[in-house]
C-alpha cells in the first residue's frame, strides 16, 4: 500500500455511525475493508488531488489523527498506486481496513506493544476533491500552518520532559559550561533549558520570534577547540548562509532554535549549548562524541519571513537542479569523446 496512505488517521463522525452498519469485505491479501459510500459525491478521475483525513486505533487506542494534528494528506488520486478498494473514489466517501495483530505479527516481530488477538484499524476520509496539484496545495496552506503550530508544541513538551527526566546529566553538562566560560572569560545568559547566550555586539530591532526565519553565519567547535564545521572557514565547503526556520525543531539541535530566540538581527556572539540540546548521546561521528558540548560563534546577518524563506529554497533547488544537469552534460560529452578516442580508424 502507498506509505502515504498508511499514515494512519482522523476522526469523522460517519464512520462512528455507518461502520457497524456493514460487514467487512475480505481484499485477496486478507486485509479486511469496507465502504461507506457518500450519497452525491463526484467520482475521483485520473489527475485529480483528494484531501484525506485518516485515523488510525489499536483496539480503543488511538495511534494517529490527522484531524487532531491538522495533517491531512493531498495526495494525487493515481490508482496504479491504490489497492483496488480505493480506486472506485467518490468526494465524501469513508474507508475502513481492518488487520489482525495474528497475520501482522505471522510475518515477524511487531511493535512491542502489539499482542495477538487484537485489530489495527484505518479509517480513511476522503474529505474533497481538487482538479489539479495547484488548487491542492492552495488549500493545503492553512493545514500546513497549523500543523507546525502543533508540532512545535510537542516537540517542546517532549523536550522539556527529557530535561526534567536525566537531571544528573543536566548537571554534569552545568558545570562543565560554566568551567568553560570560566576558562574563557564568558559571561552569558542562561536560558530555561539550559543554554548560555554571549552577546559580544548586540543587533538591532526585536528578538528573533519563533515565526521568523534566521540567516547565520557560525563556526562550532567542542570544549578542546577542536573545530567541526563553519560555513565562513573555506576548508569546510560550504561558505553560504545558513537558514534556520525558527517554527520548527526538525533538522536542527535544539540548543541553536532555543539560544537564538535572545539575539536580534546582527548579533553577535555565542551558544554554548549542553549536550542534551546539542547531539545528545548519539553523538556525530566521527568528530562529535556521545555527551558533547558545544560552543557556536555566531552572527545574525539578517531576519526574513517565512515567505521570503521559501523563495530562497525554491531558488537554491533550482540551482542545485541546473548544477546537475550541467555535470551530467559535461560526462555525456567526455564519454562520448573517451568512445570516440578508442572507436578503430575506419577503412578506405
Amino acid at each position: 500500500m502507498n506509505n502515504k496512505l498508511c499514515l494512519a488517521a482522523a476522526a469523522f463522525l460517519i464512520l462512528a455511525t455507518g461502520c457497524n452498519e456493514q460487514r467487512f469485505q475480505k481484499y485477496k491479501d486478507g486485509t479486511e475493508y469496507k465502504v461507506i459510500r457518500a450519497s452525491n459525491g463526484k467520482a475521483a478521475v485520473a489527475g485529480d488531488f483528494i484531501q484525506l483525513n485518516s485515523l488510525a486505533k489499536y483496539g480503543d487506542s488511538v495511534l494517529y489523527n490527522s484531524t487532531a494534528e491538522s495533517t491531512p494528506n493531498f495526495i494525487p488520486f493515481d490508482t496504479a498506486q491504490m489497492p483496488a478498494f480505493f480506486k472506485d473514489v467518490h468526494e465524501g466517501d469513508s474507508l475502513v481496513i481492518r488487520q489482525s495483530t495474528d497475520s501482522i505479527l505471522k510475518h515477524g516481530p511487531g511493535a512491542p506493544w502489539m499482542v495477538k488477538g487484537k485489530f489495527i484499524t484505518q479509517s480513511f476520509k476522503f474529505a474533497k476533491l481538487f482538479p489539479n496539484k495547484e488548487a491542492a496545495d492552495s488549500a493545503a496552506k492553512p493545514y500546513e500552518a497549523a500543523a507546525k503550530v502543533i508540532a512545535n508544541k510537542n516537540a517542546e513538551e517532549k523536550i522539556q520532559k527529557d530535561i526534567s527526566g536525566d537531571p544528573e546529566l543536566v548537571k554534569t553538562d552545568e558545570k562543565a559550561i560554566q568551567d568553560y566560560m570560566a576558562k574563557h572569560n564568558l559571561t552569558g545568559t542562561k536560558t530555561a533549558w539550559g543554554t548560555y547566550v554571549v552577546i559580544d555586539s548586540a543587533g538591532t530591532g526585536p528578538k528573533i520570534s519563533s515565526n521568523d526565519v534566521a540567516v547565520v553565519e557560525y563556526t562550532g567547535r567542542t570544549f578542546d577547540d577542536s573545530t567541526f564545521d563553519s560555513n565562513t572557514d573555506p576548508q569546510f565547503h560550504h561558505q553560504e548562509p545558513l537558514y534556520i526556520d525558527m517554527s520548527q525543531y526538525r533538522g536542527m539541535i535544539v540548543g541553536w532554535i532555543d539560544g537564538l530566540k535572545q539575539m536580534q538581527k546582527g548579533s553577535v556572539g555565542k551558544l554554548i549549548i549542553p549536550s542534551y540540546l546539542a547531539y545528545g548521546k548519539e553523538g556525530r561521528s566521527p568528530k562529535i562524541a556521545p555527551n558533547t558540548n558545544l560552543a557556536f560563534d555566531i552572527k545574525v546577518t539578517d531576519i526574513v519571513t517565512q515567505e521570503k524563506y521559501q523563495e530562497e529554497m525554491m531558488k537554491q533547488q533550482q540551482q542545485m537542479q541546473m548544477q546537475r544537469q550541467m555535470m551530467e552534460q559535461m560526462q555525456r560529452q567526455m564519454q562520448q569523446q573517451q568512445q570516440g578516442k578508442q572507436a578503430p580508424p575506419s577503412g578506405k
